[in-house]
């Protein structure tokens, strides 16, 4: 036999393939189709909180993440009114037709029908095309497989306790065609809401391959952040198991997030406070009235004694037992997590101020604890997750109140502070909501107050997500690897771009590729056992 001569595969709209050779050339060489697998397994992708694109009921987009622009210029110093009144759960919906990531030979139109559109070009327009690149390489600048990105991981070394992968389940993986699809969905909104329309979109796609004479049975999931406790209730409380292979966490907040409560008493740190909410005002308008958000708070299998009072050489530590009753339900208390005045800014006369509390009571009594309760410990039998780990990446893991003297922290008390018999006790006399606030002393002279600051963040993490929280999968059932990574932010962890941004920075690829690698075992332990099963 003569040399080779590859006829590449054009893959149709439908995803049938069909290959073109016009006249045999003068030589002895052999033109050689390369089969393309016939079974398909969509990859689907999961955002997290505020990744996912919303409209109005008119169809107007509200919630547009195309780019750092597109939010800075419609939220940046946005107003608690605008915020309340634009990012209402009940008036808004998923929008599809954000800006499309370019990158790939995809027409708009397939990409639309994927869901690329859902999600927000500025956090996610790098890392879909690239998944789908390296997921479907079977182009000739990747010798058809040969030299990708999955061949490459059976010599590239991710982590010292994690196997490179072995040949035969590369090649396994080559018996399938993994599309990259996107689903979002409105962050505001309840996760068991959100699981729901996961579960209709995974369906929707299974269908659409199996009509076009496709085996298609079962889906791979990659989530990011909050999309993680989405997947997690769609598998295990919403029947969705046996329609998913297997799951990829990133930097899912698996038991809650303290940071969460901090940017409530005090804003969004830093320049994405702007876009995000620079103050308690701003911040709580949005997520007092967003089912989706609360559940981002700490829950029970979070621990115990994560919220801290210091007064010099005392500290009261909360909860005891039950975060809902003893921090987020606490009404009137300095420390709790609602300050009722923030509650509703469209109220400018706080005349329904008591049924907003109740809607408030209700939400967390309803819809978060459950939530947290029907999920603790519960993953898909075959998952895989990544989390951050990095001691310079300070992030909130204890959310502390330390009294200080002026504006000055770290400054010792001199001998006449009045003293504070009932730490948690006193009444708000000033809260600007940056995380400052002035507390009344029982016992004390009229205007006496006690001075009290956030502290800064001090655990390793992500910026976000503490590492207690990311490495809480270990040891639940279900969980193959759950592994530490460092060098980037919560929200750049599927990026590569070290270049600084509102939110984003990442210093190496090390998170994607482990993706790549998960998927790679998943797909390869299906093939093994689907080889075995009688058809």
């Amino acid at each position: 036999m003569g040399l080779e001569r590859i006829i590449p595969p054009r893959i149709g709209p439908d995803g049938r393939v069909s290959y073109y050779s016009t006249t045999s050339p003068p030589d002895d060489s052999c033109a050689v189709c390369y089969v393309m697998p016939d079974h398909i397994v969509p990859v689907v992708f999961v955002p997290g909180i505020m990744g996912s694109n919303l409209m109005d009921e008119n169809g107007e987009a509200v919630w547009l993440v195309d780019s750092t622009w597109t939010v800075a210029s419609e939220w940046g110093g946005a107003l608690p009114e605008k915020r309340r009144r634009l990012l209402d759960p009940a008036k808004t919906f998923v929008y599809r037709e954000g800006i499309l990531p370019t990158g790939t030979a995809l027409s708009d139109e397939e990409l639309r029908r994927r869901g690329w559109g859902e999600v927000g070009a500025m956090s996610y327009g790098d890392f879909l095309p690239w998944l789908e690149q390296h997921l479907n390489d079977y182009l000739a600048k990747d010798g058809y497989g040969r030299k990708g990105l999955r061949a490459g991981l059976i010599r590239h070394v991710l982590k010292p306790d994690l196997p490179l992968l072995k040949y035969e389940e590369v090649a396994a993986s080559y018996h399938f065609r993994f599309p990259v699809h996107a689903v979002g969905y409105n962050w505001l909104q309840p996760n068991q809401d959100s699981a729901k329309r996961l579960k209709e979109r995974v369906a929707e796609f299974i269908e659409y391959y199996r009509k076009r004479q496709f085996r298609c049975d079962k889906v791979i999931l990659v989530t990011h952040s909050m999309g993680g406790l989405v997947a997690r209730y769609f598998t295990e409380e919403d029947e969705g198991a046996d329609d998913v292979l297997g799951v990829v966490h990133g930097v899912m907040p698996a038991t809650g997030a303290a940071a969460a409560y901090r940017r409530v008493k005090a804003g969004t740190e830093g320049a994405a406070g702007w876009v995000l909410g620079a103050n308690a005002a701003e911040v709580t308008a949005v997520f007092a009235t967003a089912p989706g958000a609360l559940q981002l708070l700490p829950g029970k299998d979070y621990g115990t004694g994560w919220l801290k009072v210091r007064d010099f050489d005392r500290v009261v530590s909360l909860p005891v037992q039950d975060p809902y009753d003893e921090i987020y339900l606490q009404r009137g208390k300095w420390w709790g997590l609602i300050n009722d005045r923030f509650l509703n800014p469209l109220d400018v006369h706080r005349t329904q101020i008591e049924s907003d509390w109740l809607v408030f009571n209700e939400t967390v009594n309803e819809l978060v604890k459950p939530f947290h309760s029907k999920i603790s410990r519960k993953y898909h039998r075959n998952t895989y997750a990544f989390y951050g780990d990095d001691a310079d990446t300070k992030t909130w893991g204890d959310v502390v109140w330390k009294r200080a003297i002026g504006r000055d922290v770290g400054a010792r008390p001199p001998k006449l502070v009045p003293y504070i018999h009932d730490l948690l006790g006193g009444q708000i006399q000033w809260d600007h909501g940056y995380g400052r606030l002035g507390v009344s002393i029982e016992r004390g002279a009229p205007g006496d107050s006690a001075y009290f600051v956030l502290r800064e963040a001090t655990e390793s993490g992500d910026g976000t997500v503490p590492a207690r929280s990311g490495k809480a999968p270990v040891g639940c059932p279900g969980v193959r690897y759950c592994v530490p990574f460092k060098d980037f932010g919560h929200e750049a962890a599927f990026k590569n771009d070290a270049r600084p941004g509102i939110t984003n920075w990442a210093r190496n690829d090390e998170r994607r590729l482990f993706t790549l690698w998960s998927i790679t075992r998943i797909a390869s332990e299906y093939q093994t056992s689907a080889s075995r099963s009688p058809r």
